[in-house]
C-alpha cells in the first residue's frame, strides 16, 4: 500500500517536472485568475473588520420627556436594564450632556452663554450586548423602549445602519459572482493543462489499463498533479497580493492582510480546485462519467 501511494506520488512530481513550461503557464494564469478573487475577499475582509469595529461602538440614545420626577427616571433605567439585548444603561442629566456639547464646541462654546435655560434633556446611554448590535435587533429594541412611559425618542442611527446593510449585501454579491467566474476560469486553465498531459501519455494509460489497473490508481496522480499547480498558484497569488497589500497600505493606512488561517484556507480551497480540474480532463479519457 504504501509503494503505491510512493509510486503515485512521484509520478505527480516526475510529471509537473517534466511539463515545467505548461506547468509554470498554468499556474500563473491560475494565480491571476486567483488574484482577482482574493483582491474582493481582502476588501470584504477589511470592511468586515470596520464594520465589527463601529459595532463594538454602537449605542443607543434614549431622550426622556422633561416631566419625569426622579423616581419615574429610576423605573425606566431598570425597565430598560431588564431587556434582553441590553448589557449596561448610562443616565446622563441635562447638565451633563450640556458640559459635553460645550467641551465639544471647544473655542466657540462662547455661544451657549447666549441661552438663557437648558435645552437639552436628560437621555440614557444604551449599550446593546454583542449578539444584539445589528440592525434588525437594534430597531426592535428602539421600538419597544419608545413605547416605555416617559420615553420622548429613541436614536441609533437607524439610516446609517441601512446603508450598511445595503452596502454590506452589495459587497457579498460582487463576492459570489468574482469567485464563481474565477473558480470556473480556474478550473478551466488547470483542466487543459492535464488534458494536454494526459494526450502526451495515452499510450503508457492504455498500457496501465491493460495490465489491469483501477481507474483511481491511474487518475491519482493527475490528481496531485492539478492539486499542486493549484497549491503553486495560490501561493503565487497570495505573494502577489501581499506586494498589493503594502503598497494600498501607503494610501488606506487602515487595510491589514489576511490573518495566517484565512490564507491557509484559501489555499486549501485553490488546492481543491486544482484537483477538481483533474478529474474533470480526466472524465473523458477513463469513461468516468
Amino acid at each position: 500500500m504504501m509503494r503505491r501511494w510512493l509510486y503515485i506520488f512521484d509520478e505527480a512530481f516526475r510529471t509537473v517536472r517534466r511539463h515545467k513550461g505548461l506547468t509554470s503557464i498554468s499556474v500563473i494564469i491560475m494565480s491571476l485568475s486567483l488574484l482577482m478573487l482574493a483582491v474582493f475577499l481582502l476588501a470584504t475582509d477589511n470592511v468586515l473588520r470596520l464594520v465589527g469595529q463601529a459595532q463594538d461602538e454602537m449605542k443607543m440614545y434614549v431622550y426622556l420627556d422633561d416631566s419625569n420626577s426622579q423616581d419615574e427616571i429610576e423605573r425606566l433605567h431598570g425597565l430598560i436594564l431588564s431587556q434582553d439585548e441590553v448589557s449596561t444603561v448610562t443616565f446622563v442629566s441635562r447638565e451633563e450632556a450640556l458640559a459635553d456639547f460645550r467641551d465639544q464646541l471647544g473655542p466657540d462654546a462662547d455661544m451657549l452663554s447666549a441661552l438663557r435655560t437648558n435645552p437639552l434633556p436628560n437621555s440614557f446611554w444604551v449599550t446593546p450586548r454583542n449578539d444584539y448590535k445589528n440592525r434588525d435587533a437594534m430597531v426592535k429594541l428602539a421600538a419597544r423602549i419608545e413605547e416605555m412611559k416617559g420615553v420622548d425618542e429613541v436614536r441609533y442611527g437607524r439610516e446609517f445602519l441601512d446603508k450598511f446593510a445595503s452596502i454590506l449585501a452589495g459587497i457579498y454579491t460582487v463576492d459570489v459572482v468574482v469567485g464563481f467566474i474565477v473558480i470556473l476560469s480556474a478550473v478551466f486553465i488547470i483542466a487543459n493543462a492535464v488534458r494536454l498531459t494526459v494526450i502526451s501519455r495515452r499510450k503508457t494509460i492504455e498500457i496501465l489499463k491493460l495490465v489491469g489497473a483501477t481507474n483511481p490508481f491511474i487518475v491519482a496522480p493527475f490528481i496531485i498533479e492539478g492539486a499542486v499547480q493549484g497549491g503553486f498558484a495560490a501561493i503565487l497569488s497570495l505573494l502577489l497580493l501581499r506586494v498589493i497589500t503594502e503598497i494600498s497600505s501607503n494610501i488606506i493606512s487602515d487595510i491589514t492582510f489576511f490573518s495566517l488561517e484565512k490564507s491557509l484556507i484559501f489555499a486549501a480551497t485553490c488546492v481543491v480546485i486544482g484537483a477538481i480540474g483533474s478529474f474533470m480532463a480526466l472524465r473523458r479519457y477513463l469513461e468516468m462519467r
